[in-house]
């Protein structure tokens, strides 16, 4: 989640604790944490550092309202990944030091056929997958766009029922 900066320099909340604080939330709803609402409801940032802009209080306020009722209702969204083909569409960036590209390839052949309901793989099963890493000559995927894909894939298996 990206937040506009607060129009008048030196005013806002702390962008390092609203990034940090947005990362436990990212955790919490790919269920690799639990966050209660009422943490959500009671948290509290500093005013950005003097002479840094910080985030303007009122789009991440409003965020968190909208997290809060999602964490009482339990609710976990549906994500773009619908289809087999929309987890294939995805590009993933290369990077000298990454996920073997062979075993990411292979895992995410086997989840587009569990998104197309031909098989079946549960969050765990995407929780507990370790790839290998690259270094030197063979390069990988990005290890960051890599597990992203992963929380977003293990999201949308949670919101069916997997």
């Amino acid at each position: 989640m990206k937040f506009a900066r607060h129009p008048r320099g030196g005013q806002g909340y702390d962008p390092r604790q609203v990034d940090a604080f947005v990362q436990r939330i990212a955790d919490a709803l790919a269920g690799r944490i639990r966050l209660h609402p009422d943490e959500v409801r009671a948290v509290a940032f500093a005013s950005a550092p003097a002479g840094q802009r910080g985030y303007d209080p009122r789009p991440v306020d409003e965020f968190l309202w909208r997290v809060e009722r999602q964490l009482r209702a339990g609710f976990v969204p549906p994500t773009g990944l619908r289809t087999g083909a929309d987890l294939l569409a995805v590009k993933l960036r290369k990077a000298s030091n990454g996920y073997d590209r062979v075993e990411v390839d292979a895992f995410l052949a086997r989840a587009a056929t569990a998104l197309d309901g031909a098989t079946r793989m549960t969050v765990s099963e995407v929780r507990n997958t370790r790839f290998s890493t690259t270094s030197g000559l063979r390069r990988g995927y990005q290890v960051q766009a890599v597990d992203a894909l992963l929380d977003e894939l293990e999201q949308e298996l949670r919101f069916r029922g997997r």
